[in-house]
């Protein structure tokens, strides 16, 4: 892949670089693609749960089920 740059962005790219402790310019710009995954993950996830219905509360009893399924998985 190729990108050309204005001088300004390829300036801001070679100070993040230095910033960063990076050793390429290609490191930075894949460090931003990784983030721009993780977020899209996030809004995915975060869309998904919204989406499955309503949830259950939170409680003692909900924390004594997953405590009874654990003892039950670990006696297997």
């Amino acid at each position: 892949m190729t990108l050309s740059l204005s001088d300004s962005l390829k300036a801001f790219i070679d100070a993040q670089v230095a910033d960063q402790g990076l050793t390429a310019d290609s490191d930075y710009v894949l460090a931003l693609v990784q983030l721009e995954q993780d977020k899209q993950r996030v809004r995915d996830m975060l869309i998904e749960g919204r989406d499955s219905g309503p949830g259950q509360p939170i409680d003692a009893a909900y924390f004594e089920r997953l405590r009874e399924r654990i003892r039950q998985h670990a006696a297997k």
